[in-house]
């Protein structure tokens, strides 16, 4: 594809007048939603320093729409020059050297003379082979002083090892990696329900039944905001977004040079294991896979694609992983779980049924609360392991060499009675949270907690460290 500033100015039509920011596709069907998800790099980007950021996430999520309500602050609000902003969709630029005459362009066209601070956007640089030595190229030869740049892409460790071979020529700021996720259930609550005040223990109290139903809605939508505004508006999910989702995991995973039939065969059996530890050896034999290193390669792939998180054994007296033994695997949002659920029961285009009849099951139901509740955990230790031995712990975070212990019963009754075994394991001063469908108890080391409680209040709920 030939780089010329005509072809620049096609992705960039507010350099004839900046509010055609506006008519913008993206920020048309945002401005049309009911639920407007405020994304948190819109106010973290920082605005005047020179840096190469990146904005990483799961496809769909919105980081596009990010972007775009990046450029538009920038042009409406703060008043920066039109052509000092510029976006460009790198879906059609090949490699590194491409990358490199693409920005270069666009250099020497709006700044020929006193340089000023300019605003780069490029839209899914993973999809551009070596994309960091087109970057670090023009920083080497200083031609992105005074240039604030940020990158997306949907691949966390094409982006965290791209960006980590420029070392020192990122900027001297303290963050430079940002990350937009599917909304936790906070975030879910505070979009649905703006004026429930999540910080305050005894209005979460009042309204337990509110934020239960509402916790039974997050089982359905998870968080991505197309889903969530479909079904709050309209009562239903359509099956073009389970199709959308399901699409962009097996383009991904065909990229990647692995096949769409060994994909769906692996996790036909990660779905029959949630919950429950199993070693590599074990789904490659259940899924018909010839080797276990083969399994291990898919699994990675879709871990770097926000699709699963594998969850480790730790060892209860070092405080360490241990890697070799059997691992757990969760999915990192409950929509994109019923898109595998769905296409594993073979339902054809009917997702939002099959989603349905699958939430009335009590046991699957209970196997989706714990995924969820497990994603949360990771989100705020960043980390995330289990224990098993005559008892099994369903979570343990670590957070220096500190360790706090979580199980999760999504029943209609539970009593701390039924866990007084956590005291033969770790008999001082540990603490096991109990995450309930609604039951709040605290009897000696046990605390129960209802489930939408906990995830509010993840950050707040006093646990004694080991």
């Amino acid at each position: 594809m030939e780089i010329t500033f005509q072809l620049l100015q096609q992705q960039n039509p507010w350099w004839f007048r900046e509010e055609i920011i506006l008519d913008d596709e993206k920020i048309a069907d945002y401005e049309g939603q009911t639920y407007q998800y405020i994304p948190s790099i819109l106010s973290e980007l920082p605005e005047n320093t020179d840096a190469i950021l990146t904005l990483r996430g799961p496809r769909q999520i919105g980081k596009s729409t990010s972007m775009k309500l990046l450029i538009r602050k920038l042009l409406l609000e703060l008043k920066i020059p039109k052509k000092h902003v510029f976006y460009f969709s790198l879906d059609r630029i090949e490699d590194y050297n491409q990358l490199y005459e693409l920005i270069d362009c666009y250099l020497r066209n709006v700044r020929p003379g006193k340089p000023q601070r300019l605003y780069i956007f490029l839209d899914e640089i993973s999809f551009v082979r070596e994309w960091q030595r087109g970057v670090k190229a023009l920083a080497d030869e200083g031609k992105l002083k005074n240039v604030t740049l940020l990158l997306t892409g949907s691949n966390l460790i094409d982006i965290r090892g791209g960006a980590e071979r420029m070392p020192g020529r990122r900027g001297k700021l303290s963050k430079v990696d940002f990350e937009q996720l599917p909304m936790t259930f906070a975030e879910f609550i505070h979009l649905t329900e703006p004026t429930i005040e999540l910080a305050d223990i005894d209005t979460l109290t009042y309204h337990k039944d509110l934020l239960l139903d509402r916790f039974e809605k997050y089982l359905i939508t998870g968080g991505f905001p197309l889903s969530i505004n479909l079904f709050f508006t309209r009562g239903h999910i359509s099956s073009y977004v389970y199709q959308l989702y399901m699409s962009w995991i097996e383009g991904d995973v065909g990229r990647a040079g692995k096949l769409e039939r060994n994909l769906y065969q692996i996790m036909s059996r990660v779905l029959a294991h949630i919950s429950t530890g199993i070693s590599w050896y074990g789904l490659s034999r259940e899924a018909g896979i010839a080797s276990h290193a083969t399994v291990q390669e898919y699994i990675e792939i879709l871990e770097r694609m926000y699709v699963l998180r594998s969850v480790p054994f730790i060892d209860l007296s070092s405080k360490l992983p241990m890697y070799r033994k059997n691992r757990k695997l969760y999915f990192q949002d409950p929509l994109v779980f019923h898109c595998f659920s769905g296409k594993n029961s073979g339902i054809g285009d009917n997702f939002f049924t099959e989603c349905q009849r699958f939430l009335n099951d009590p046991l699957g139901k209970s196997k989706l609360v714990e995924s969820v509740v497990g994603m949360h955990i990771f989100r705020y230790y960043q980390n995330c392991f289990y224990w098993h031995g005559q008892k099994e712990i369903d979570f343990i975070a670590k957070k220096g060499n500190k360790l706090y212990f979580f199980e999760v019963k999504y029943q209609e009754k539970v009593s701390a009675a039924e866990f007084q075994w956590f005291k033969k394991i770790r008999p001082k001063r540990g603490q096991l949270t109990v995450v309930t469908k609604q039951d709040s108890e605290e009897y000696q080391s046990i605390n129960l907690v209802p489930v939408p409680i906990f995830l509010i209040q993840i950050g707040q709920i006093t646990q004694t460290a080991t």
